[in-house]
């Protein structure tokens, strides 16, 4: 109930800036600078709906009971939503949202890209640990902040990557440094995901205790939950620097 009311007030708050903007008179030529594009709905839309599927739909009780399904989870929660919400955000939506210099002040140092890096990747082989990760099974209270861990850090790690202020919070100077910025995340999820692969135990006994579904058994689903992370992780952040690679012409930079 709190995250659906927490989804709609989102929404409710986007659309009436929206309508803020148009009942002023500004809408339209935001429009024809480029500023508001008619993509920029639908991708805040899209994440919406990413967490809304991750944790509203039955994807949420099958996950208690496959660890395949934790991870399709996991990776709606950082790979969809966090970027979507991040590209349907129009530069002055969010110059607004953070007028206040003190806003942008902390949100620079703590979207800083070390920390940002250090931040997603210490949280995610973190809650991997057998034991933290059963606890996060076992607590509705431990799970929920699993969640919100796991979708905020990736925001963090995506705003610089998107920056939906454009200008505001560039990474580095260089366009290429984002691509190379997402090439460095692929490792410690791809090294997770083997590990969960190839690995012959056991490391999450809870799937077990709840029964096989699907005729599938718990070390089955765990290969298979190591697999989608390897494949779904790294094959996301490569398409994500093919988009830069296309969208990037060196030829256009100033001498």
């Amino acid at each position: 109930m709190l995250i659906g009311t927490g989804l709609l007030v989102v929404a409710a708050l986007y659309a009436g800036a929206l309508v803020d903007l148009r009942r002023h008179h500004r809408l339209s030529s935001l429009r024809l600078r480029g500023l508001i594009r008619d993509r920029h709905p639908v991708l805040f839309a899209v994440g919406l709906g990413s967490i809304a599927i991750a944790l509203l739909s039955p994807l949420e009780h099958l996950a208690g009971l496959r660890f395949s399904a934790h991870m399709v989870q996991h990776m709606l929660l950082m790979m969809i939503a966090a970027p979507a919400l991040l590209l349907g955000l129009p530069s002055p939506l969010a110059r607004g949202a953070l007028g206040k210099r003190w806003i942008r002040r902390t949100l620079d140092q703590v979207s800083d890209p070390l920390i940002a890096y250090f931040a997603f990747n210490a949280n995610l082989l973190i809650w991997h640990i057998p034991r933290l990760y059963q606890l996060a099974l076992l607590n509705p209270v431990v799970h929920d902040l699993q969640h919100a861990l796991f979708f905020y850090t990736a925001l963090l790690v995506w705003w610089r990557v998107i920056d939906p202020t454009r200008g505001w919070f560039p990474l580095w100077h260089w366009p290429p440094a984002r691509w190379v910025y997402l090439m460095v995340f692929a490792p410690p999820s791809y090294a997770l995901g083997a590990v969960l692969w190839g690995g012959g135990w056991l490391l999450y006994p809870y799937y077990a205790a709840v029964g096989a579904v699907f005729q599938l058994t718990a070390l089955a689903d765990q290969r298979l939950g190591g697999l989608l992370m390897w494949i779904q992780g790294w094959m996301f952040l490569m398409l994500s620097m093919f988009a830069f690679y296309v969208r990037y012409d060196p030829e256009l930079e100033e001498a």
